[in-house]
């Protein structure tokens, strides 16, 4: 519980100004899916038989710990070919020049939050205010599924914590079996207040926006959840259990629990 409510209570600035005391030891998933992120934003690394296909890079501070774990997991950083971006916020894309110019990889997010990048930089709240431009590759298209190695994703816009926001959907095998794998891609309804919008020169429909997407992905079948930050769903709390029965992050219920949480926290903060 003492490493729980030290995870609940840490900001982004502590993250990255002692990224060591936010490391975890990197872990299997389900199938060729990893996880290599800290203990409060997820990175999710997939071997995808032609490369390996990294989700969201997490903050520059955290880039060396990410990839000591990559190698703990026995792959070479240098393998990563794509990179798909949740969303441009620093927790989520502040590495990706790191990681880009490292390997190679080609960057992708969604159109909507170009701006971020090229208007209004200080929406994506970098730490110390300095952030790493970083070349984007290509945008998804709602719904419309992408090719990666042997890999099909398909990208959800998911508008509202910010305009760009996709969420990622694919299968997984594991013994014998296949299962659906599901990330929303931005829950936070930190940038959904009346103030920060106001604040910002955000529209207020961003709201709305939110809360329709989020009735949109509940009726979305997810057998295994996955937290775009370590509390949706419990990652680290099910990594605990890796080995203890069946696969714990198999959770079909999961997915639509935390959207409802979320539902709950816009109700409570932003309305």
């Amino acid at each position: 519980m003492a490493e729980e409510r030290k995870m609940l209570s840490a900001s982004m600035d502590d993250i990255c100004r002692e990224p060591w005391n936010y490391a975890v030891e990197p872990f299997r998933v389900i199938g060729n899916l990893y996880f290599v992120g800290n203990s409060w934003v997820s990175v999710y690394l997939i071997d995808t038989g032609d490369g390996l296909l990294m989700i969201d890079t997490a903050m520059a501070q955290n880039a060396y710990l990410t990839m000591e774990g990559i190698r703990k997991l026995g792959f070479d950083p240098r393998d990563i070919r794509w990179i798909l971006l949740s969303h441009a916020h620093y927790d989520h894309c502040g590495a990706a020049a790191i990681f880009s110019n490292y390997s190679g990889a080609d960057v992708y997010l969604g159109k909507e939050d170009m701006f971020f990048l090229t208007e209004r930089q200080e929406l994506i709240h970098a730490v110390g205010g300095v952030f790493q431009p970083f070349e984007v590759k290509g945008h998804y298209k709602d719904s419309q599924p992408m090719q990666f190695g042997s890999l099909l994703v398909t990208p959800k816009h998911c508008p509202g914590h910010t305009p760009g926001t996709y969420s990622f959907f694919f299968d997984m095998e594991e013994d014998g079996k296949t299962y659906r794998c599901g990330m929303h891609g931005g829950l936070g309804v930190n940038t959904l207040t009346k103030d920060f919008l106001q604040a910002n020169h955000l529209p207020m429909s961003s709201q709305q926006d939110f809360l329709d997407n989020l009735e949109r992905m509940k009726k979305e079948k997810v057998d295994v959840p996955l937290g775009s930050h370590t509390n949706h769903g419990g990652m680290l709390q099910k990594a605990a259990k890796i080995g203890q029965g069946p696969n714990p992050f198999i959770d079909p219920e999961g997915f639509a629990s935390v959207i409802e949480s979320r539902y709950q926290d816009f109700l409570y903060f932003c309305k």
